[in-house]
């Protein structure tokens, strides 16, 4: 563990000077990321401030759990989303032949060979949003609190890290799982609305199967009503390392069927 610790700095330096030879290039993707995110919002507000509530949240609420949702997921998008290569027909060029000729863990060089500087723009607007809508909203703030969310937010990293290692990890058996992972990934947008607006089916995903509104929906409410928010991160950090372990099962047994792409 000292080893990789030692590593993962180096390897993010080497990263990042790489992105920033093109700067411009790297500043038009935090932007664009940025722009996306809020015209996202922007549409979502136009749509909910029409209505006085949503099975009583607010808008006020509701952007306050949008700009949580963003923290998570950009912290992931900007660590591990060359994990997206893997699904993108990664296996058949061959991808994994550099990493395996190495006496490092494949899955941490594959992690860590590409630092994504565009997610700081959503990172960006996450915090603006949280900072916008703080004020608007009834959050007791104590450390306690704080700290739970601190939590939440990155064993919630974890969980989307490992929902895209499962499903980019099954490209090992059908050599292309993009589309595939895109739609799972794609069902996180869900936990950006209060789960009781949904059919049983969808809460039941959201819940046991895909459960993206339990480390994401649940401790804003918790923390937004009055709930129990350390009970609430308990299941998120037991959600998040059931769905790490099976990505890492997933992951070693789709390894041992790697094949070199050859020549």
């Amino acid at each position: 563990m000292r080893k990789y610790l030692r590593l993962y700095p180096y390897y993010v330096s080497r990263s990042i000077k790489a992105r920033l030879a093109y700067r411009f290039d790297a500043f038009i993707g935090i932007l664009g990321f940025l722009l996306e995110n809020a015209l996202i919002f922007s549409t979502m507000y136009l749509t909910i401030s029409a209505i006085p509530s949503l099975n009583g949240w607010d808008i006020n609420m509701m952007g306050f759990l949008y700009g949580f949702y963003l923290i998570p997921k950009s912290l992931d998008h900007i660590l591990s989303d060359q994990v997206w290569q893997l699904a993108n027909g990664g296996i058949t060029r061959g991808i994994l032949d550099k990493y395996l000729v190495k006496p490092i863990n494949p899955l941490f060089q594959l992690v860590v060979e590409m630092i994504q500087l565009e997610g700081i723009g959503e990172l960006i607007l996450g915090i603006v949003f949280l900072a916008l809508f703080t004020p608007l909203v009834t959050v007791e703030w104590t450390l306690m609190n704080v700290l739970a969310l601190l939590i939440v937010a990155f064993f919630a990293m974890l969980f989307f890290f490992a929902i895209k290692l499962i499903f980019g990890s099954l490209s090992f058996w059908t050599k292309r799982s993009i589309e595939v992972m895109t739609m799972i990934y794609d069902f996180s947008n869900f936990a950006k609305y209060p789960i009781d607006i949904f059919t049983r089916a969808i809460r039941f995903v959201l819940t046991y199967i895909l459960p993206f509104s339990v480390v994401i929906f649940l401790p804003i409410e918790a923390l937004l009503k009055g709930g129990n928010l350390w009970l609430t991160t308990l299941y998120v950090m037991i959600a998040s390392v059931s769905m790490l372990m099976v990505s890492l099962f997933v992951w070693s047994r789709g390894l041992k069927r790697y094949e070199s792409a050859g020549s």
